[in-house]
């Protein structure tokens, strides 16, 4: 009958040291998912910033670099695209001639 009484306890031993090592495994999982969830968002960020660097990867597309007439010409161009369309909204908001009716 005693030995009876040594396996019990050995099992509960051995469930007590198996439990112990789960628990620490899933304590060092959720650690690492955090970690995890950190790095993706640093790496979103250097992401996004090499989208940019990419961008003007050739030094001819600055504007240091550009032809002074094209330059000019395109900047010409957006200007008078941003005063068209803040005429636009401007004629659609504030009408010019307002008709008083009495």
């Amino acid at each position: 009958m005693w030995w009876l009484l040594i396996w019990v306890c050995l099992l509960l031993v051995a469930g007590l040291y198996l439990g112990a090592r789960a628990w620490g495994l899933w304590g060092q999982t959720k650690e690492l998912w955090s970690e995890l969830v950190i790095a993706q968002g640093r790496l979103d960020d250097v992401q996004e910033q090499l989208e940019v660097l990419e961008r003007v990867s050739a030094p001819e597309q600055l504007a240091v670099f550009s032809d002074v007439a094209t330059a000019r010409k395109e900047r010409d161009r957006a200007r008078a695209a941003g005063l068209h369309a803040r005429r636009q909204y401007r004629g659609v908001s504030h009408p010019l001639k307002v008709k008083h009716v009495d």
